[in-house]
């Protein structure tokens, strides 16, 4: 009997903690998903705020890159030597203030792998992307049509994306590819962009398997990496936007 009001009061202590502290973990657990909730509304509202940005700079004809986060764009950034920053790239078009850039990507299912203009909120969409940059050539207006026109002719023509990576093709051509025949011709060669080839041989294997090349061809391949169209003299890299993440 000695023993009975002990055990209680035990019992009394145990179902208060149980009810308060079970309370205080799910009150712990609501604070801390609105603290995450409040991160995320804050980094969407720091990335749009960088589109905003982009767009009050952004003329037509600059080049945007972005940074992508997929396993294509890990490759691509890989033939990059000095700056293996950014993925892919494009040229602006601006139309009654919309900011669109021209491009062409790759696309297993062939379904969306042509030239096209895509507005700039999802071509540097901060879901798919670490980041992108504006960039500037120095041409004359007479040269930036021309330039806008090429690119427009290829999107008429349904240029696909070329998953070999081979500049002796106009039916087919990649990213950068587009850009520096875009260029060369709009200037008359007045700006070429220097090849290059690839040459470190742990790559190879992974090229092999993404662009679909037997060694031979890889070595002896001039190819057009994403870091010479803005690391050259006719380019000036305006702006770097570096998308916050969690």
């Amino acid at each position: 009997m000695l023993h009975r009001p002990f055990t209680l009061l035990f019992s009394c202590s145990l179902m208060l903690w149980a009810l308060t502290g079970c309370n205080g973990t799910e009150q712990a657990a609501g604070n801390s998903t609105d603290v995450v909730a409040q991160e995320i509304k804050e980094v969407k509202a720091e990335n749009k705020a960088m589109l905003d940005d982009a767009r009050k700079i952004i003329q037509s004809g600059d080049l945007v890159l972005r940074t992508g986060t997929d396993y294509s764009s890990e490759q691509i950034k890989a033939l990059s030597k000095q700056d293996a920053t950014y993925s892919h790239g494009g040229i602006a078009f601006v139309d009654s203030g919309v900011v669109y850039v021209c491009h062409v990507e790759t696309d297993y299912f062939h379904i969306t792998n042509k030239v096209k203009k895509e507005p700039l909120d999802s071509f540097c969409n901060p879901a798919k992307n670490l980041g992108f940059a504006v960039a500037r050539y120095t041409l004359t207006d007479e040269e930036k049509k021309k330039f806008l026109d090429y690119l427009n002719q290829r999107q008429a023509q349904q240029v696909a994306f070329d998953i070999k990576f081979d500049l002796a093709t106009d039916d087919k051509m990649y990213c950068s590819e587009m850009i520096y025949k875009g260029l060369a011709a709009a200037t008359n060669k007045r700006i070429q962009i220097a090849t290059d080839r690839i040459t470190d041989r742990n790559k190879f294997k992974l090229i092999k398997r993404y662009f679909k090349l037997t060694e031979k061809q890889i070595v002896a391949r001039d190819i057009i990496p994403i870091d010479h169209l803005y690391l050259n003299p006719w380019c000036t890299v305006l702006k770097r936007y570096p998308f916050q993440t969690l």
